[in-house]
């Protein structure tokens, strides 16, 4: 990747991420907040490449500042949640409702109160962390991949469901979120299959989501046990799903022993 490219890529990111920004701070859309936080998400994956791929670099630190953003959305983001959750299960506890309304506007006024600083720090990081883009060789994105894949298929082949498996989903998120910048680097040397990642990573990610499903309903309080027996049989099925896609993964996310382009066996790490 040269720096070129990279400063390219990130300045993609940022500027989009900064345009969501703005919409959320001018409307209060939550979809505006959800793509500003699902670009962050994707600046943080690049950085964490460029950080594991170059020596000394820093760049996630300097990024910090903008996490404490999106930490802050990701409040008003979980009351609004919790109500389409309450609305989708149909749940029927007005007192529960009323409060996430109250924390979402809460959180709202606070977020928009901070908006002015929020636009500030935006300008005054992005500067510092151009600056220290470099560029990165093709096989070192290349021995990330391997890395990250690694790691995963250990996760998977001892499947448990727990924490951990969580963890392994933000991993492959952080393969796909960087596959447009990582593509010419593993066009010789590694085949993704980013289908059959993204299909995995969302049946973890609805899993999860059923997890914090019945943490939040059978809260005291709420305690609402029919729409936590639903949501049980749900994540019964979609742990079988998981299990399914997860079996044989290196070989699924890889292409393991097909060819590539070039007549030549894909490579397999070991």
């Amino acid at each position: 990747m040269k720096r070129k490219a990279g400063k390219a890529y990130f300045n993609e990111l940022w500027y989009q991420m900064k345009s969501d920004l703005r919409d959320f701070i001018k409307t209060g859309d939550q979809e505006k907040l959800h793509h500003f936080r699902v670009q962050v998400k994707k600046l943080r994956a690049f950085l964490l490449l460029v950080d594991h791929t170059l020596p000394n670099s820093k760049l996630l630190k300097a990024f910090k500042p903008i996490r404490q953003i999106f930490k802050d959305g990701g409040k008003i983001r979980e009351a609004y949640l919790n109500l389409q959750l309450s609305s989708k299960y149909g749940l029927k506890n007005d007192d529960f409702i009323l409060q996430q309304v109250n924390d979402m506007d809460k959180d709202i006024k606070a977020f928009m109160d901070n908006s002015k600083q929020y636009l500030k720090t935006v300008r005054a990081v992005h500067a510092g962390i151009e600056d220290g883009l470099k560029a990165v060789e093709d096989e070192h994105i290349s021995e990330f991949y391997k890395s990250q894949l690694e790691q995963i298929t250990v996760t998977l082949n001892k499947l448990e469901f727990n924490e951990g498996l969580h963890e392994c989903r933000k991993r492959i998120k952080t393969l796909l979120y960087n596959r447009k910048i990582a593509a010419e680097a593993l066009q010789s040397s590694l085949r993704i299959d980013n289908d059959y990642l993204d299909k995995l990573q969302e049946g973890i990610g609805q899993w999860h989501d059923g997890l914090l499903a019945i943490a939040l309903f059978s809260a005291a309080g709420i305690n609402a046990k029919t729409v936590v027996a639903k949501i049980k049989r749900q994540n019964t099925r979609q742990r079988k799903s998981i299990s399914n896609l997860a079996a044989d993964f290196w070989k699924k996310a890889t292409f393991a022993g097909q060819t590539i382009d070039n007549g030549q066996e894909a490579r397999v790490w070991v």
